[in-house]
């Protein structure tokens, strides 16, 4: 299949296409292949549409049955089928219907993600775990992971460490309650230890209906913390010149647990080792490239930063050798664009 041929539609989730989401993934794979394509207009006749969670999913559930013809793509990259219920899940068709987000009302919103999935001619999701789960209501399944080397300007070089250990964590301002998981920790070693938040100054809840000041999300956190308002050109530089990455998820949140291993492999890529939790992605992707930084109980944290921290540092290069190694068996642009390849290629094969 010629993409240039076909006429192919984007429903992003940033009308500006400035989200990591946008800018991450397709956006990034057509503008490397040179794929034209528009944002996707409910009223125009595609060949191809592309679409992601943040779309009007009952408004292209419509179009699919009208245009039968017209193959969809849907993205979703989040675990949203085994997400813990929550006051926010059990009403979020409510609250996308009353805002216009949605044109149907879905009492549960799982099943417009699975009328969905089920209508659409390939789904893209981020883990194994996810899906496994989408295998139910679609064969045509792929995993595809972000790409980030476009956000990278700095790489670490230096694996020399001072008096104190830098450790950093960067992420959504929402998540950022996963750092209470290390209150113990670094309340036991707070004297060895230095640790940078980067994230954004606020956090958008109930899809977008209300912000929270992301110091009040961290006012959980029993231990000193520098607080870096995230900034694209700034970001790499910033975590390159730490020492160590945290990456803690508490256990329980099933949605966050089972998030895939790209926040891993983006420390990675910019040549920062990672400790993290032993979530089923972390734990897999470590065990593979043979490295074992990841933890599940206090004291396992603990132990493995003072261990990092009084290591040579020949050791610290070493770790962020082999990361790189894996990053390029396994995420190099040349990989990932041909499992975007493959996806596209995948409608023909489903076609006939």
């Amino acid at each position: 299949m010629n993409l240039n041929d076909q006429k192919i539609a984007y429903a992003p989730y940033s009308n500006k296409l400035n989200l990591p989401g946008d800018r991450r993934r397709f956006v990034f794979y057509a503008n490397e292949r040179k794929i034209k394509y528009e944002k996707a207009n409910i009223n125009e006749l595609y060949d191809i549409v592309y679409v992601t969670y943040g779309s009007n999913l009952s408004a292209w559930i419509t179009y699919k049955k009208k245009n039968p013809t017209v193959k969809i793509i849907f993205e979703l990259i989040d675990s949203y089928l085994i997400q813990n219920d929550s006051l926010l899940t059990r009403f979020k068709g409510f609250i996308k219907f009353i805002t216009g987000k949605e044109n149907r009302f879905f009492f549960n919103y799982k099943s417009a993600i699975t009328e969905m999935i089920s209508l659409s001619d390939a789904v893209v999701c981020s883990s194994d775990i996810q899906k496994a789960d989408i295998l139910k209501f679609n064969k045509n399944v792929h995993v595809s992971l972000d790409y980030f080397s476009n956000d990278i300007s700095h790489y670490k070089k230096d694996y020399k460490t001072n008096s104190k250990i830098k450790l950093v964590w960067e992420g959504q301002a929402y998540t950022a309650a996963n750092l209470a998981l290390l209150n113990e920790v670094l309340g036991n070693i707070k004297d060895d230890v230095e640790i940078y938040v980067i994230t954004d100054p606020s956090a958008s809840y109930y899809l977008n209906l209300y912000k929270v000041k992301t110091k009040k999300i961290l006012k959980n956190l029993k231990f000193n913390y520098h607080f870096v308002p995230w900034q694209q050109e700034n970001i790499s530089k910033i975590i390159a010149n730490c020492d160590l990455a945290v990456i803690p998820i508490i256990p329980g949140d099933t949605f966050s647990w089972n998030k895939p291993e790209n926040k891993l492999l983006f420390f990675w890529e910019i040549g920062i080792p990672a400790l993290t939790s032993n979530t089923p992605s972390y734990k897999r992707v470590m065990d593979i490239a043979g490295i074992n930084l990841y933890c599940s109980s206090a004291d396992e944290w603990i132990d493995k930063i003072n261990y990092f921290s009084n290591s040579k540092d020949s050791f610290k290069k070493e770790i962020a050798n082999i990361s790189s190694k894996y990053i390029k068996k396994h995420h190099s642009k040349e990989v990932v664009l041909q499992k975007w390849d493959f996806i596209f290629e995948s409608l023909e094969i489903v076609s006939n």
